[in-house]
């Protein structure tokens, strides 16, 4: 009988209780590394805490922030906001108390689909390298405080959708039918990867109920439908309140709408999105996976044979082969060490989705039914493999690995530690062999991502802002960012509470930090530099604060000279107000970084 299988009574507690407190031991080692680092002080933060404040207060989401994505996120922060007070340690806890819900229902997942063991390895490689890891310059990558509070709120909705999915697919159900459904239709409220993957459940429940000959009813398919559309339907309705029904139609659809919008209509964002994907040189990005994805197999084949041989009747030849498989496994090296290892998971989850598919229609042939664990299996493969579709020919753990990579990293380990042991016979010592041979390979890879980002955390000491906002970033010698940042903050704190603020070429995160409104949501949407400083004439701010930020990173090099971006902007600024404050010089180029507070000339127009 498959372990994953095998009913709860007949299992020992202990063994289960001791891996479940070492999986919290994880969460709060990594917890402590990390403690109130997650943050970037200025890229991609900014923009998610502003609209959540000015929400708070009132304000429209879309009037308030160019907006990239759907509105839910916004509006729950905004509420969370409005609820508890507008800090960053409200959002930070939200965000921490809903990663505790996913790796819970995670682990009850993966413990379904390939029993304790599988939940565990899982689990672990989960918080070891996906949920507070810091492996890039740009630290906001974590469940704690990701760039897009979509990611953590998603991967909850995705989870969600799991079990609707895995248990409608069993069995009709009214009630799980619109559970499906508002699960695919909150995930239209977030990011296009949640309704890529959403989709893909739904459909895959669909295919279980076509595949074990029941029919979906009248009731069911109106339910389904009912709870896809309630979400946008609610948002369009409350945007409708104060702006067009043809406008709020688009912002409640803004998740998908934006997308198509910028691909077809904005020069570069394709080809930004292309080169996220693998797809901007697709055939050497195909090459380095199918050669991550072929080292990755050597190493598992050894892993198994090494236990198969052991099964098999003792001689020395037996042992001779176990010693150099073994040899052979650690002998494999991944091109740039365990940082990449994410380039092999594309291939093992086709791998895994071919192997989970067959086993499907094996198990209706051979049973006339579905077991619970093997459609969990099928419906776990199928949602890593999705969610990876953004990545597809550039797989990795860092960046927007930490959620889009992070299920097949867990389908990965699970299949691992638990289901390719059984493979290797009914003797124990294979299976334990072949078991250990892959938590150690699972163990050293988490070391290794572990201490790079621990190294990366270290250097993090430097505290911005204060009271319930306090965050730490790079220290000064690493990177002076944090520290103007934090300047810049403590200074405007003595301007008038209704100043207006706008910060150049970027830094929503200032003016969230400040408390101040800025009179140019749009600045970092797509707007032409001749409408934004039209838009300033008539609405200028009482002070702009000038601050260096990585700007080759965001094609703002040489940023305010002629011909470049910027330059009718500090033109603009350099005619209308005069310096007030200044450390160092912020367009200087190279390392040497600076921040300057300008304040409004009284005679300016």
């Amino acid at each position: 009988m498959n372990p994953s299988e095998q009913k709860p009574g007949r299992r020992p507690w202990w063994p289960e209780l001791c891996g479940g407190g070492v999986l919290a031991a994880l969460v709060v080692y990594f917890l402590r590394v990390s403690w109130r680092k997650w943050p970037d002080p200025i890229v991609d933060s900014g923009q998610q805490w502003y609209a959540a404040w000015r929400i708070s207060q009132g304000g429209n989401l879309f009037r308030e922030e160019a907006w990239n994505y759907g509105p839910l996120s916004a509006y729950f922060n905004g509420l969370l906001f409005k609820i508890f007070g507008a800090n960053l340690t409200v959002l930070f806890t939200a965000n921490l108390l809903i990663y505790g819900l996913i790796l819970v229902l995670a682990w009850a997942a993966f413990r379904r689909a390939w029993g304790p063991m599988g939940a565990f390895a899982a689990c672990a490689v989960f918080i070891s390298v996906f949920s507070f890891s810091h492996l890039t310059s740009v630290g906001n990558y974590t469940y704690a405080a990701p760039y897009a509070h979509e990611c953590t709120h998603g991967m909850l909705i995705m989870v969600l959708t799991l079990f609707a999915a895995a248990r409608w697919s069993r069995r009709p159900s009214a009630a799980m039918a619109f559970a499906l459904g508002s699960c695919g239709g909150l995930a239209a409220m977030l990011k296009p990867e949640f309704m890529l993957a959403g989709g893909a459940l739904g459909m895959a429940a669909l295919g279980l109920r076509w595949m074990q000959r029941q029919e979906v009813t009248l009731v069911e398919w109106t339910l389904l439908a009912a709870g896809v559309a309630w979400p946008t339907l609610a948002f369009a309705l409350g945007f409708a309140a104060t702006e067009p029904l043809g406008t709020a139609c688009a912002h409640a659809a803004n998740a998908w709408w934006v997308i198509m919008y910028n691909f077809f209509g904005v020069p570069g964002f394709a080809e930004g999105q292309r080169a996220y994907a693998g797809l901007d040189d697709p055939l050497r990005s195909a090459w380095l996976e199918l050669q991550a994805g072929l080292r990755a197999g050597v190493v598992i084949a050894a892993i198994w044979a090494g236990g198969w041989f052991l099964n098999r009747p003792r001689s020395a030849v037996r042992i001779a082969v176990v010693l150099i498989l073994g040899a052979a496994a650690l002998n494999v090296r991944l091109d740039g060490g365990w940082f990449h290892v994410g380039g092999c998971l594309p291939l093992l989850m086709a791998a895994g989705l071919i192997w989970a598919c067959v086993r499907l229609w094996r198990q209706k042939r051979a049973e006339g039914k579905l077991e619970d664990a093997a459609v969990m299996r099928f419906l776990l493969v199928l949602l890593a493999a999705a969610m990876l579709a953004r990545m597809v020919l550039f797989a990795r753990v860092y960046h927007f690995g930490f959620f889009q990579a992070a299920l097949a990293g867990m389908v990965a380990a699970a299949m691992m530690a638990a289901e390719m042991p059984r493979w290797t016979g009914a003797s124990r010592a294979g299976v334990a062999v072949a078991a250990a041979g892959s938590l150690l390979v699972l163990t050293l890879g988490c070391v290794s991502i572990a201490r790079k980002s621990n190294a990366i955390r270290a250097e993090q000491t430097q505290p911005v802002a204060s009271g319930a906002d306090r965050f730490y970033a790079f220290n000064r010698e690493v990177d002076p960012t944090a520290t103007l940042v934090d300047w810049v903050v403590k200074r405007l704190a003595s301007t008038p509470p209704s100043a207006t603020v706008l910060v150049l070429p970027e830094g929503v995160s200032i003016d969230f930090l400040a408390r101040r409104v800025t009179p140019l949501p749009e600045l970092e949407g797509n707007w032409a530099e001749e409408l934004l400083v039209q838009k300033l004439w008539w609405a200028p701010p009482d002070y702009v604060v000038l601050i260096s930020v990585n700007l080759a990173d965001h094609d703002l090099s040489n940023y305010g000279a002629p011909g470049r971006p910027g330059y009718l902007m500090l033109q603009w600024v350099k005619h209308n107000y005069v310096a007030e404050a200044s450390w160092g010089e912020p367009f200087s180029g190279g390392r040497l970084k600076g921040a300057r507070i300008l304040r409004r000339k009284p005679a300016s127009p």
